[in-house]
């Protein structure tokens, strides 16, 4: 809003100079002056409305200068915000939806506040396609990636996540800064994809309960994990950088920690011990696993047999962790 402002007032100032020499100097009434103020930038041509001494015909062809400039200065500016600036605009958002409708399994991420922008960036370090949904077209403006498509509505509304293709997502994460709008995000959600797994944000205890109570699959309170990672930092420091170093995918490399869920087992070898998996992918570790029925194990032993549905948690090359996340079998 500022820029137009600025530009009126601007060419305001020039009929405003024009009109009150036109009526001073040259003796002309009020609207002789600004008939003349106005004729002249805009270069009709009507004539003089009075003749005009060599003074006034000196200002003259200074006002006509600088007043016609000033006019299509304006003219210019004008139309290009109005008329390019909504052609841009019109192609961006083709260009998005375009991008949300070729995606499948996807991620979508409700909210870019610091929560849903952290979020995303993790997403996009692990070439997640995903779609961030917020009311704030400034915030959605600044982002941009190859795996990345945006939506600009509120995502409590059925239609701003269809248009973020919730039918076609496997994931929702609910990270906007109110428990209130959460909630609704997880029951519009739910009721839209009753397959959809979905990841809330909660300020609170009851929050959470009422999350849960919506649909949400899992809920995630940032103040208790910031509790819990302060006390962590304040007594074992170097193990809070350890695990902020095997969560992170580094550019170019580095080693990532992962979970692959076992549908005939990693690289199609169905029914293989972890131990003879260990032998193929050297440079990935297997740190922990679920079963269903069974729950989580810590370290399990090499002798264990791979079942469909296991899911693994590893860690190692971020190039081999993905190959296997990639294949036809795993996920």
């Amino acid at each position: 809003m500022r820029r137009p402002i600025f530009l009126g007032a601007l060419l305001l100032a020039v009929v405003v100079v024009g009109t009150v020499w036109y009526g001073i100097v040259e003796g002309f009434g009020f609207e002789d002056g600004l008939f003349m103020a106005v004729i002249s930038i805009t270069t009709v041509g009507y004539g003089e409305v009075r003749p005009l001494d060599a003074s006034g015909r000196a200002f003259t062809i200074a006002y006509l200068l600088v007043g016609v400039g000033v006019l299509f200065y304006v003219v210019t500016v004008e139309v290009e915000t109005v008329i390019v600036g909504g052609v841009a605009d019109a192609f961006g958002l083709r260009r998005n939806r375009g991008k949300v409708r070729r995606m499948k399994d996807h991620v979508i991420i409700c909210g870019f506040g610091r929560v849903g922008r952290e979020t995303a960036d993790m997403l996009a370090a692990r070439n997640v396609h995903h779609v961030v949904v917020d009311v704030d077209t400034a915030a959605i403006a600044s982002i941009s990636g190859t795996h990345v498509a945006t939506v600009v509505g509120d995502a409590t509304h059925e239609t701003t996540l269809r248009d973020a293709g919730i039918e076609r997502a496997r994931t929702l994460i609910a990270a906007a800064d109110s428990d209130v709008q959460n909630t609704y995000i997880v029951l519009t959600a739910r009721a839209l994809n009753p397959g959809l797994f979905i990841v809330a944000r909660a300020g609170s205890d009851s929050a959470e309960r009422r999350l849960k109570t919506a649909g949400a699959d899992s809920v995630v309170s940032p103040y208790q994990i910031g509790g819990r990672r302060m006390a962590l930092a304040a007594v074992q420091p170097a193990l809070v950088q350890f695990v902020d170093r095997i969560t992170t995918i580094e550019a170019g490399g580095g080693h990532v920690l992962a979970e692959v869920v076992v549908e005939d087992a990693p690289w199609g070898v169905a029914g293989r011990t972890l131990e003879a998996l260990a032998a193929e992918a050297t440079a990935v570790h297997v740190l922990g696993m679920e079963r269903e029925g069974e729950g989580f194990t810590v370290g399990p032993h090499g002798d264990v047999t791979l079942r469909r549905g296991d899911r693994l948690f590893v860690y190692g090359d971020s190039e081999e962790v993905a190959l296997m996340a990639r294949q036809p079998h795993a996920r």
